[in-house]
């Protein structure tokens, strides 16, 4: 990841949806955005990430989780989908990554209508392939 330009991040679940425009030129300043970004989140939620193969977003969540108090990274989760990390308490953060899902079927197989419920963050790449079980309080990074 060079740079990751025009980063709009759009949080739908405020009254006046809010949008943020960051440039990542550079990875040292990977971990001050992502500081930036869980400040602005506070709370538990849906984090969705769209943008091109490559673009970095693996990268940026392993930021985000970090700057969450995960030490140790699992990888990305492209073959299992679901890489889940304890956060604090019962907090937990999940690393979710949709791009081997075919179709709808295989949203509810793997249970994610239901986990996405829970009170915990959720990171989510290729996040239009489950939109459709989205709630309206969804936070989407746009690279």
């Amino acid at each position: 990841m060079e740079k990751w330009r025009g980063t709009q991040v759009c949080d739908n679940s405020r009254k006046n949806k809010m949008k943020y425009n960051w440039e990542v030129k550079n990875l040292e300043l990977l971990n001050v955005y992502a500081k930036d970004f869980i400040q602005i989140v506070k709370n538990p939620r849906i984090i969705a990430f769209d943008g091109e193969m490559g673009i970095g977003k693996t990268t940026f969540i392993h930021a985000l989780l970090k700057e969450l108090g995960v030490s140790t990274f699992d990888g990305s989760p492209t073959f299992s989908i679901i890489n889940e990390y304890q956060i604090k308490n019962s907090i937990k953060a999940y690393h979710i990554d949709c791009y081997r899902i075919k179709n709808e079927n295989e949203i509810f197989d793997l249970g994610l209508n239901e986990l996405i419920e829970e009170p915990h963050y959720f990171f989510i790449e290729w996040a239009e392939k489950i939109a459709t079980i989205f709630p309206k309080e969804v936070i989407w990074v746009y690279s």
